[in-house]
C-alpha cells in the first residue's frame, strides 16, 4: 500500500510540470477516485 503511495504522490507532483496531456488520463484518474474515496476531489 505505501508504494502505490509513493507512485500516487511522484505522479502528482510530476503533474505539475507536464504539458502534453496524457493519453487514457482520464480513466486512469477515476479509478484512483475509486481506490482512494474522499482523497481526491470532485472530478465533476
Amino acid at each position: 500500500m505505501s508504494a502505490i503511495k509513493l507512485v500516487y504522490m511522484a505522479i502528482h507532483e510530476a503533474s505539475k510540470k507536464w504539458t502534453i496531456p496524457i493519453h487514457h488520463w482520464k480513466p486512469t484518474l477515476y479509478h484512483f477516485a475509486i481506490m482512494y474515496e474522499g482523497r481526491i476531489p470532485d472530478l465533476g
